[in-house]
């Protein structure tokens, strides 16, 4: 009887140590696992989940913004040779594309450094597509890259300014203007000439959150003339819209934009 009993302790004192030594063990393997660095694919994990939680999803339709450029007032007050304003209107559709019309005015009058005066002024109109590469985020500031179609239809003068004789006063015929064949100043006064040019813009730029629902930001624009039809007896100076006349230039907006309440 007494073995029995014997017997009997030493089996409960076992089982006793076996379910003190599994907790333990398991405790300190998690203790191990814990205290090891994460992996590359925990890490990457982590990444993906705060991406996800970044990201906003948008509908289709998120609302009208309308917009004026500031830029060629401010150009013009500070000494520019050209004036021009414009005002643009986008959709946001699921604050990814943003199709964007622009329509605008443009005027020169000015003379050249041959003393020659050019003057012309009308309205010019843009079509294009914008491409929001923040469309993923939460907050509201966009980084834009796009493209526009443009058009400019309008009429220009180009006439000889004539200088006066620093000699025996007077004025003379501008001598820039020279005729190659027989020589001497040759007259020039022609206006209301007509031209009509079309080109492609290269857009980038930033709209930054303001206020609620205003925005500023910048633009980039690099201008590729795709054709043009000036008048047989001189190229413009000036295009509205475009700037000067080249195959292609690089212009800069900076505007104010308020999106609408619907």
């Amino acid at each position: 009887m007494e073995q029995k009993i014997s017997d009997y302790s030493i089996n409960l004192l076992w089982l006793c140590v076996l379910l003190m030594v599994i907790p333990i063990g398991s405790l300190q393997a998690q203790m191990v696992s814990t205290s090891r660095p994460p992996s590359s694919l925990q890490r990457k994990n982590a990444k993906q989940e705060k991406a996800d939680k970044d990201e906003v999803h948008y509908p289709l339709y998120n609302g009208i913004s309308v917009g004026i450029d500031l830029w060629g007032p401010a150009s013009k007050l500070f000494g520019s040779d050209f004036f021009s304003m414009e005002i643009m209107a986008d959709v946001n559709l699921k604050n990814r594309f943003f199709p964007t019309v622009e329509l605008g005015y443009g005027s020169t009058d000015s003379w050249g450094e041959t003393g020659i005066h050019y003057k012309s002024s009308a309205p010019y109109f843009r079509i294009g597509m914008d491409y929001n590469t923040f469309y993923k985020k939460k907050f509201k500031h966009k980084l834009l890259v796009g493209v526009r179609y443009a058009v400019s239809s309008f009429n220009y003068d180009i006439n000889s300014v004539s200088v006066s004789d620093p000699i025996y006063g007077g004025s003379l015929d501008n001598p820039g203007l020279i005729d190659d064949i027989w020589g001497g100043s040759v007259p020039y006064n022609h206006e209301n000439l007509k031209c009509t040019m079309q080109w492609l813009e290269l857009c980038a730029g930033i709209r930054a959150h303001i206020w609620k629902d205003l925005y500023m930001g910048w633009a980039v624009r690099y201008r590729f003339k795709l054709s043009a039809s000036p008048d047989r007896y001189g190229d413009p100076w000036y295009v509205p819209g475009f700037g000067q006349y080249n195959d292609n230039n690089i212009g800069v907006t900076y505007s104010i934009t308020y999106k609408l309440p619907f």
